[in-house]
């Protein structure tokens, strides 16, 4: 009967459009604006990703604070993976030391593959130039905490272990041709600003293999919306729809 009683009571307090929520909840994953509860999360007990994260961590030094993006890394991680077993080479526009990049390297064996991997970016900030008026204060801002200096050399160093991964210094769009970069199986866009992110997917779309994941980290976080407007309107241009996921990233799969 008490039981029955404080079910009752549970369900008129929600049913008011309030809920409580247990103060001994267990949340396997509480970072990075998610929280999980009552799910397994298998990549944090993972040997091989738990490696490949510290990898990646390590590219970053502290350039960005304490991180703890384990589930942002694990996606980059799953979609190197699938792109491993298809035909073409990996991208990455937006590199900065590496993070995502050499976390995928070692997470999919890279040096293994027979593959390329070519990181495209300026390795010294976002350029203005390239900023909406809705972006450019956020962006600048960007730029002043953490990409105030030229890092191609930080950069450089990180990717030693890898021969086949190619630094590709400029601006992009302008920059795309010039690599010779003929069939992607995996492309991750990171830029932080529309123009130069669609304008790589444009580009890179029709080299794509089928079945091929294009990750857009920053698609789905609060004060990114010009490049989500920027991805969506591409994705329906040719008939296919973003997964946003609760990382704050973006999926599309090549049909």
């Amino acid at each position: 009967m008490v039981t029955s009683l404080k079910s009752l009571i549970l369900r008129g307090i929600e049913a008011l459009g309030y809920r409580l929520e247990r103060t001994d909840a267990v949340f396997p994953y509480d970072t990075d604006g998610l929280r999980v509860q009552g799910k397994h999360v298998p990549f944090l007990a993972d040997a091989r990703f738990t490696m490949a994260y510290q990898r990646g961590l390590a590219a970053a030094g502290d350039r960005y604070g304490k991180l703890d993006i384990a589930w942002r890394i694990a996606v980059t991680c799953w979609a190197a993976q699938h792109g491993s077993r298809l035909p073409g080479d990996f991208v990455e526009c937006g590199v900065t030391t590496g993070m995502h990049a050499l976390a995928a390297c070692y997470y999919v064996d890279f040096n293994s593959l027979g593959k390329s991997f070519y990181l495209f970016d300026t390795f010294c900030g976002i350029p203005p130039d390239q900023m909406s008026d809705v972006e450019r204060a956020a962006r600048l801002l960007l730029n002043a905490n953490y990409f105030s200096d030229v890092y191609y050399e930080e950069a450089r160093r990180n990717f030693e272990p890898f021969p086949r991964a190619r630094l590709i210094r400029g601006t992009v769009p302008d920059t795309l041709p010039t690599a010779g970069v003929d069939c992607v199986c995996y492309l991750l866009l990171d830029m932080s600003v529309a123009y130069p992110e669609r304008t790589a997917l444009e580009f890179f779309w029709p080299k794509l293999s089928t079945g091929a994941v294009v990750v857009v980290d920053d698609y789905a976080w609060h004060g990114y919306e010009p490049q989500a407007q920027a991805m969506d309107e591409f994705a329906r241009s040719v008939g296919v729809e973003i997964l946003s996921l609760p990382t704050g990233q973006g999926i599309i799969i090549k049909p």
